[in-house]
């Protein structure tokens, strides 16, 4: 196998590094950290589109979309699907700054929008990894799908009501297709609570990464078209989750050999669409943590994983590059049985059922576009 491929996989098991044990697999808090403070300076002050979104949020007209609503319908049968296993983001610099000059640190439910600095590994002065599991690894288990959309955007901000309308059903296995899954949603979301939601359906934006518009942890990414509704999650057949945040994106593509770009790294070529579905239902004041109960555990899957990754590194040739990635595989693998355990005795207390979110995309998706 070739040193791209080499480096590609150790660069994903030293991603799973960041899974600690008080990670999102394992936590039953929202990830809100304390607010973060900078030496000599004080806690820093609020920073996003917290406050235009709210201000927002109780306008009783927002104004229509310029030009017209815009209808969107895509529909799958049997489309190729990667089921994102859990796993840390490696931090960019242009999206979180540094240790010494922090960025995107939103407080808000992680993952959101903004990681908390107390949340983030570094080294020699930058930031690394995110010390939390998260839905954008690098491991990518493939199957297949079906989706029916239906999409009305026709608001173009937020406020107390919208004209966007929402009609979306995808069905798909588990990577060792051990159980069937359904994900529903039918109603827009008029407003967000961190970030605009557009109405709860936009077309031609862009979307995460620096923009603040939904998690940083995803690059800056066009979006042909997005939306935010409230849904349900059903496995094999039984309702399982109710009034969940379901967030779905048709993108430019964000991945090279499976693995997430950062800012640099986007250039437009190819289409996905995005499925995820965070542990957080609505209640009455916003976002409330609730994680999915999907019966799926990844750890069989994230060791085989591994295994294939330390069986590449071993192949290199000696020196230090070698024994800097065994150090890193080790101190890896030690966590992610840490973070195992930790998941087990939560199971065993009835206080987690699986894998507690999903991101599940949708290969190459046919659009096709009415103007009302």
């Amino acid at each position: 196998m070739d040193r791209i491929l080499i480096l590609l996989m150790f660069t994903v098991a030293l991603l799973l590094g960041g899974c600690a044990s008080l990670n999102l697999l394992a936590s039953s808090d929202d990830g809100a950290e304390s607010r973060p403070q900078m030496a000599d300076s004080g806690p820093l002050p609020d920073t996003g589109l917290g406050a235009y979104t709210r201000a927002h949020a109780m306008n009783p007209s927002p104004p229509d979309r310029l030009g017209g609503p815009v209808g969107i319908k895509v529909s799958l049968r049997n489309g190729p699907t990667r089921w994102g296993l859990p796993g840390p983001r490696q931090m960019d610099p242009a999206v979180f700054g540094t240790p010494s000059h922090p960025l995107g640190w939103e407080n808000t439910p992680f993952p959101l929008v903004g990681i908390a600095p107390g949340m983030r590994q570094k080294m020699g002065g930058a930031y690394t990894i995110v010390d939390h599991a998260t839905p954008f690894s690098d491991w990518l288990p493939v199957g297949v799908g079906n989706l029916e959309m239906i999409l009305t955007d026709a608001t173009a901000i937020d406020g107390a009501k919208t004209k966007d309308k929402v009609s979306f059903i995808a069905t798909f296995q588990a990577p060792d297709k051990s159980h069937n899954y359904r994900v529903e949603a039918n109603i827009a979301l008029p407003h967000g609570k961190f970030f605009p939601t557009f109405g709860g359906v936009v077309t031609d934006h862009l979307l995460h990464g620096a923009t603040g518009l939904g998690t940083r942890l995803m690059p800056t990414v066009y979006a042909y078209v997005a939306f935010w509704a409230k849904g349900k999650l059903f496995v094999d057949g039984k309702l399982t989750n109710d009034n969940h945040i379901i967030h779905v994106m048709i993108t430019e593509g964000v991945r090279k050999e499976d693995k997430l770009q950062s800012e640099g790294g986007v250039n437009g070529v190819g289409r996905v669409l995005h499925l995820m579905v965070p542990p957080y239902k609505l209640g009455p004041k916003g976002p409330e943590k609730s994680l999915l109960k999907t019966d799926y555990l990844p750890f069989p899957e994230v060791k085989k994983r591994m295994m294939m990754a330390k069986e590449n590194i071993m192949k290199m040739p000696d020196g230090p590059e070698k024994k800097k990635m065994m150090g890193q595989m080790m101190a890896t693998k030690e966590l992610m049985l840490n973070a195992k355990e930790h998941v087990m005795q939560a199971m065993r207390k009835g206080k987690m059922w699986g894998q507690p979110f999903l991101h599940i995309m949708f290969g190459n998706p046919d659009i096709k576009v009415t103007h009302n």
